[in-house]
């Protein structure tokens, strides 16, 4: 299942997630114990640990479904839309309405991968590399169609790193707040093309 279907929230592996992914945000991975889910979902031990084996198991779960939903969004948009300009545009906009929907399910994962054991954290990094390399091949074909400056590691990281940070300020709540976002974001890459 991708984080833009919906999930079935009374499903409770659904339940376990979402509480621990609003913990791990609020907290940290580090500050949470199975006892903090137990007392946050109203739970025994036994009965959490019928539905999950670990607590770095959550964390894994949360960070690989939601790197898995964002790199097949990046894979459509890159079949979909042959234009880098308007890509570029899709990959960013469609960024930001993944962390407005599930804000701390993004923060763990930009934020908590380095807790995770090194099999894990190494699944979860080449999704993560996956999803940028969508980005700076789109960078590079703008480059050759004449439309993006020569290609940067730089740029990228400052493109992407703009739109991962969102999930410090976004706030879906506030009228607008996702909009607004998406055209500040939209101008500062139309600003990076050669035509502006």
């Amino acid at each position: 299942m991708t984080a833009s279907a919906a999930p079935n929230t009374s499903a409770p592996k659904e339940k376990i997630l979402k509480a621990a992914a609003r913990l791990f945000a609020e907290r940290g991975y580090h500050g949470i114990g199975i006892e903090d889910l137990c007392r946050a979902l109203g739970v025994s031990r036994g009965a959490l640990y019928h539905h999950i084996r670990s607590k770095e198991d959550l964390l894994e779960d949360i960070c690989m479904r939601y790197m898995a939903d964002l790199g097949e969004k990046a894979r459509l948009a890159a079949a979909e839309e042959p234009d880098p300009v308007r890509r570029l545009e899709r990959l960013g906009s469609e960024l930001i309405d993944v962390i407005a929907a599930s804000r701390a399910e993004l923060a763990v994962c930009f934020r908590e991968t380095h807790a995770l054991g090194a099999e894990r954290r190494k699944r979860v990094l080449a999704l993560h590399a996956a999803y940028e390399n969508v980005w700076k091949e789109t960078l590079l074909e703008g480059q050759r169609a004449g439309v993006f400056l020569p290609f940067s590691r730089a740029r990228l990281k400052a493109l992407l790193g703009m739109h991962y940070y969102s999930y410090l300020w976004l706030d879906p709540s506030r009228p607008g707040c996702v909009d607004d976002a998406r055209e500040v974001f939209r101008g500062i890459v139309k600003a990076a093309t050669i035509t502006g």
